[in-house]
């Protein structure tokens, strides 16, 4: 309701305008946490333009600065979260889409300081990453923020869980040479809940519609139905991703309809290693991915990084793409000092581990 979303602004626009917390000796540990950019109120949120402070609590109120842009009608709202964005993306963000490099505080650094062997990147700033990246997607419905979705999905979030699911990490560094393993518990825990919270909710990121047009997000074996003004649409996924680039999508309208499909071509798959400079492939694909619609090839007509599709469907048409995996190395911006000379590798959304006892 409208009261929910001015009393949320009204939280927002609070920051930077009082100090709420208790003030510690400076010989206490805990003294750490007395500044106000810890707390992100340093200054209205209107006037932040570099995230800053305990990394987990500036994606939760980015995610919210995000929805009250979005859902009130602030263009400087959406002009403030913008900047963030750039900031967050552009220099403060692991290959991984891990967050918050600073262990200390759990917090940003300064831009470029991302370090690998002492990277923090906790499992809950990652999920707060993926969901405030959505929120952009639905407030922009462009594709760079589902490609950073996707590469915190994939990366800097699946590496916080087991296979057996019963195992976490709390942070995630980059680098490390043995002794540190997953735990079935913490005293302060957060990332475990925050984990099975978000993994349930997954279908829902998979699709989004506006209008008559029909968003594909991810690449997930399953099926999703839609209600498009009216018209009941149904879409079902055939794939092996992140392992197989390719992907059938069978559509079946109740009845025949008109409306556009919008598959998203990956950054990966069309030379972005990352939105930004922050991050580039050091080589050139040799493919291009390709689409085809009941079996004929057709070109790709890709706007804000999504293949449009618009036509007449009917029962039983069929959508397949195919995305070319080669194994890419990715350089990091020579700003990030940790790694010049260094590359990582990167296969389709993957971003591989590479082990010294195989090397």
């Amino acid at each position: 309701t409208r009261a929910y979303l001015d009393l949320a602004k009204f939280f927002l626009d609070e920051r930077g305008r009082y100090f709420g917390g208790e003030r510690h000796a400076p010989e206490d540990p805990f003294a750490v946490y007395d500044s106000e950019e810890y707390m992100q109120n340093h200054k209205p949120v209107l006037e932040q333009d570099e995230a800053v402070g305990h990394a987990v609590r500036a994606m939760y109120m980015f995610s919210g600065l995000a929805d009250v842009a979005a859902l009130g009608g602030h263009p400087e709202y959406v002009a403030a979260i913008d900047r963030l964005w750039l900031d967050v993306a552009g220099r403060k963000q692991y290959l991984t889409g891990g967050v918050g490099s600073r262990s200390g505080s759990e917090a940003f650094g300064d831009p470029y300081e991302l370090p690998n062997a002492e990277a923090y990147t906790e499992t809950c700033a990652a999920i707060g990453n993926a969901l405030w990246n959505y929120r952009l997607f639905l407030l922009h419905g462009e594709s760079q923020y589902m490609d950073v979705f996707e590469r915190v999905l994939y990366n800097g979030l699946l590496s916080g869980v087991s296979l057996t699911g019963d195992r976490f990490f709390y942070q995630n560094p980059l680098e490390s040479s043995g002794g540190y393993a997953r735990s079935p518990w913490f005293e302060v825990a957060c990332c475990p809940p925050n984990m099975t919270r978000f993994l349930p909710s997954l279908p829902g990121y998979i699709y989004a519609t506006k209008d008559d047009v029909v968003f594909v997000n991810l690449f997930i074996a399953g099926s999703g139905s839609f209600d498009l003004g009216g018209h009941a649409v149904a879409i079902t996924q055939e794939t092996r991703y992140p392992w197989d680039g390719a992907v059938k999508l069978s559509v079946a309208p109740k009845r025949a309809a008109s409306f556009e499909l919008a598959v998203r071509i990956p950054g990966w798959a069309r030379g972005e290693a990352m939105p930004t400079d922050l991050y580039r492939f050091l080589d050139a694909a040799e493919e291009a991915p390709a689409l085809k619609i009941n079996g004929e090839p057709v070109s790709l007509d890709i706007r804000d990084g999504y293949a449009r599709i618009r036509r007449d469907w009917t029962s039983g048409d069929t959508v397949e793409l195919f995305l070319p995996m080669p194994l890419r190395r990715v350089v990091a911006n020579e700003a990030v000092a940790e790694n010049r000379g260094r590359v990582a590798l990167q296969r389709g959304p993957l971003v591989y581990a590479v082990e010294g006892v195989d090397n």
